[in-house]
């Protein structure tokens, strides 16, 4: 059965009681992970426990697909329901998953993690069709869940943030739920113990720790592509990736420079001044950025940015699906992009 965005937490917290297994799937590692967890710990209560957790990994089911009905049958010398885990599932256990419904009572809940399906997937397909079945999509967070889940990260570290912090953390975490979390992590070691009345997250502070430091960061690489510094772009795409920025976040974070371009652009274009254009824009250019945002703008008009968002859309879609590497469609889009830039600013 299908569970719908709006009730997967609810549904993870307490999983109905009829489920055999539950499939998380999606774009969003973070949110995937988490929704995991929890559904462990409403079946487990302690995730940690080996007498109620088991952990397989997927690539044995492909050889004994009759594995996974056998775990999911055993009962827990401690009592109470067990969890089976398995970590990033592919199409090849399907069969593993129709073995599981052969069994009479769903003595362990299976709790699957997937990364993107198609709605096309077999995989997919069986889970929301199957009523003892249950997939959960994981999509990336909107701007608006971003903030909101920085002020509830905040929130349980006894941190409070200003609401120009909180717009300005989210434009860069990205729309991965784990991200976020993490750089709000770093604010709470940064910051140390908040005390009794606890910690404020100023923009200050949330530019010294997680702003531009690092060389090797995707805004620091989307700056550079969408200002057409092709040897720049080259060394810091080459510095990312050795330092395990993934390809997809890169993407992305062109992608959010661009649109912020494309709609300051439009604004010039329709006959807004170029402060009016900058100052429209939510997050806002903050002070320290307006230099380069209205040297980029002298270059992108919004025609060429829309057509540059729809090539980042296209590779994104390929670092997922083409098979091919996704720091080498990364760095061809960026390219291209920066050659873009060069070529409108010329």
């Amino acid at each position: 059965m299908k569970i719908a965005p709006a009730r997967a937490d609810r549904f993870c917290a307490a999983p109905d009681a009829g489920v055999r297994l539950v499939l998380i799937y999606g774009s969003n590692e973070g949110l995937v992970r988490a929704r995991a967890e929890a559904c462990v710990k409403a079946v487990a209560e302690d995730p940690d426990d080996p007498f109620r957790v088991t952990g397989l990994d997927p690539a044995l089911l492909r050889d004994e697909p009759g594995r996974l009905a056998d775990e999911a049958a055993a009962i827990a010398l401690t009592g109470g329901r067990r969890a089976v885990r398995l970590r990033g599932v592919t199409e090849a256990v399907v069969p593993a998953i129709r073995s599981c419904l052969a069994l009479p009572a769903p003595e362990s809940l299976v709790v699957a993690e997937a990364g993107p399906l198609t709605p096309r997937s077999g995989l997919r397909r069986l889970c929301e069709q199957e009523q003892s079945l249950a997939a959960i999509p994981c999509y990336d967070e909107s701007a608006e869940g971003a903030r909101a889940l920085i002020e509830a990260f905040c929130a349980e570290r006894n941190l409070s943030v200003e609401p120009e912090t909180v717009a300005w953390l989210a434009e860069r975490s990205g729309a991965d739920r784990r991200q976020i979390e993490s750089g709000v992590e770093k604010l709470a070691v940064y910051l140390g113990d908040p005390g009794p009345d606890g910690g404020v997250v100023t923009m200050e502070v949330a530019e010294a720790c997680v702003g531009d430091a690092s060389e090797a960061s995707a805004d620091a690489v989307a700056r550079l592509a969408v200002s057409g510094d092709l040897e720049g772009l080259d060394r810091a795409m080459a510095r990312a990736i050795y330092g395990g920025v993934q390809p997809i976040t890169i993407l992305r974070a062109t992608a959010r420079r661009l649109a912020r371009l494309h709609l300051a652009a439009g604004a010039l274009e329709g006959g807004a001044s170029r402060a009016d254009a900058m100052g429209a824009l939510k997050p806002p250019v903050y002070p320290r950025e307006r230099a380069a945002f209205a040297q980029d703008l002298a270059r992108w008009r919004s025609a060429r940015a829309a057509g540059a968002l729809g090539l980042l859309t296209r590779a994104e879609r390929d670092c997922k699906v083409s098979g091919g590497t996704p720091a080498a469609i990364c760095s061809d889009a960026l390219l291209r992009i920066a050659r873009a830039a060069r070529r409108e600013r010329g």
